[in-house]
């Protein structure tokens, strides 16, 4: 977004509210403004003059709103926690209920490529930081991804109870499905833009890394249940064929 864009989205958001907002529609320019520029430039690259000029205002505002750039950080993700971001405990809800395993994984992975596809960047921001071993970075691991480890952790842990998944440490098994999901994003909105090494619609590339991952990690036990009837035709099909090869004999 560019600053003519910001500078118009806060005034008119001021004028809207009768100037009662201004502060506020103020802080969340400035706000949009330093997202922006930390996803092109990197933190290291980008000082709080130039989020100023950017946002059409001296730099004492920018430290009016945001006394450290700390606080700054944290405001960029609660902004995002409000604005952007998904809530999997609500998303996933009655697959969870259900035990249904395929669409646990499925809507989780179709989710969050969907977000990383809208948001490409604050994907960016996040690698910049990750890159410079930015306190963003730590700070959105605790808040973010740590919580998606514990939440889908207990998940396969119950799961495996019930005999359902493989024994393996959860945290394989969710490190192996957001490398394959976070992996895509990135090809997608860093690399290959084009998509020409992988052409694939977020549903299907869900429903793919999906088998993949259930693939390797469901139980022998439940492994025929888990393909909604296809292991039981296949199964089928194949003692259908070798009872012909006998008559045939």
């Amino acid at each position: 977004m560019s600053r003519a864009a910001d500078t118009v989205r806060a005034d008119a958001l001021a004028h809207q509210t009768g100037g009662r907002m201004a502060g506020e529609a103020r802080r969340q320019q400035i706000l949009r403004v330093a997202m922006r520029l930390f996803s092109q430039h990197g933190f290291r690259g980008t000082t709080t003059k130039e989020i100023a000029h950017e946002a059409g205002v001296s730099e004492a505002m920018v430290f009016r709103h945001f006394a450290t750039k700390e606080e700054l950080y944290n405001a960029i993700l609660d902004h995002k926690a409000c604005t952007g971001t998904f809530d999997p405990c609500n998303l996933l809800a009655d697959a969870i209920t259900r035990k249904d395993d395929r669409a646990v994984f499925a809507q989780l992975a179709r989710a969050l490529m969907q977000h990383h596809e809208q948001d490409t960047e604050f994907l960016r921001l996040l690698t910049h930081a990750a890159l410079e071993e930015h306190q963003l970075a730590e700070l959105f691991w605790d808040r973010v991804v740590r919580q998606m480890y514990d939440f889908l952790g207990g998940y396969i842990r119950e799961r495996q109870r019930d005999g359902a998944l493989r024994s393996v440490d959860p945290a394989i098994i969710i490190r192996a499905f957001l490398g394959m999901v976070i992996h895509h994003s990135l090809n997608n909105t860093l690399w290959d833009k084009q998509r020409r090494l992988l052409d694939i619609s977020n549903e299907r590339a869900a429903r793919e890394f999906t088998d993949i991952l259930l693939g390797g990690v469901t139980s022998a036990a439940a492994a025929p249940a888990r393909t909604n009837g296809k292991t039981k035709r296949s199964a089928v099909a194949a003692r259908t064929k070798k009872s012909t090869a006998k008559k045939n004999r």
